[in-house]
């Protein structure tokens, strides 16, 4: 581990890590191309679930629609989960909810999401404050015939560094920010982890026990985009409307400028 941050050693983020599944397999590493593609080359090498990926810097990072996702080396949480679950989990739900849940206890500020998973802090003065991306969430699944199902949960999460300038054309400036600048001071990165993987061991046993109802509710009262107008880039074109609600599967229901409800399950939301 020479030559790597000491603000993230594994022996601290280990310490009183009290998990069950997750973490119980910590892979640390200086530069990889992305975290969640070396997870799933060990998942079809028959990894066992709850292995962690870190990594302090990605050269093929990747966030949701294809974006590249790229952070300065120790500035940021670049790690993937993986697990193998026994029915549907749904992954976005429980990165989404156990992520705002770390960030809350670690840097104590209120955290939301923009659906369905990007986390969102408050930057500025005004009421309400204005919400700014602060960290992606992209979760891959293998399903086939013979095998047991896996999937991959992959975090991004901006701690100590704010994205500046344009990429894929947009201004940093205007979406991003990271929990350092909402929490008004520098944050442990250790303490942070060791929480997120807290929270998500929580969170899974509960819905291998059958709290998917919980963790549901729990998911639709952290959504900022609930109730505002949204603009929806689809695969097909572009859906202005206002979000009204998401259901169960966690497709997002938007009443169209024409007054008609539609069912999106997959898109690329602005509000």
């Amino acid at each position: 581990m020479s030559g790597l941050p000491a603000d993230l050693a594994l022996d601290a983020v280990q310490r009183n890590l009290a998990t069950h599944v997750i973490g119980q397999v910590i892979l640390r590493y200086a530069s990889v191309g992305s975290t969640n593609d070396l997870a799933k080359e060990r998942a079809r090498a028959g990894a066992e679930e709850g292995l962690v990926i870190l990594a302090e810097e990605q050269t093929a990072g990747r966030g949701r629609a294809g974006r590249a996702w790229v952070a300065p080396p120790g500035s940021s949480l670049l790690m993937s989960v993986l697990l193998r679950p026994p029915s549907d989990i749904a992954p976005t739900m429980l990165a989404g909810v156990a992520l705002c849940e770390a960030v809350e206890q670690v840097a104590l500020v209120r955290a939301s999401l923009k659906w369905p998973n990007d986390l969102l802090l408050p930057v500025g003065a005004g009421e309400p404050p204005a919400l700014r991306k602060a960290a992606g969430i992209l979760c891959e699944l293998h399903t086939q015939a013979g095998q047991d199902p896996w999937v991959v949960i992959g975090i991004g999460v901006n701690v100590n560094w704010t994205p500046e300038g344009n990429i894929d054309g947009r201004d940093l400036s205007q979406y991003a920010t990271s929990v350092a600048a909402a929490a008004g001071h520098p944050v442990d990165r250790a303490e942070l982890l060791r929480a997120l993987l807290q929270r998500l061991d929580a969170r899974y046993l509960a819905l291998r026990h059958g709290q998917r109802d919980e963790l549901f509710a729990a998911w639709r009262a952290r959504l900022a985009t609930l109730g505002e107008r949204v603009e929806v880039r689809l695969a097909d074109g572009v859906l202005h409307g206002v979000a009204e609600d998401v259901e169960p599967s966690g497709s997002l229901r938007v009443r169209d400028d024409s007054g008609a409800l539609r069912v999106v399950t997959a898109g690329d939301v602005e509000f």
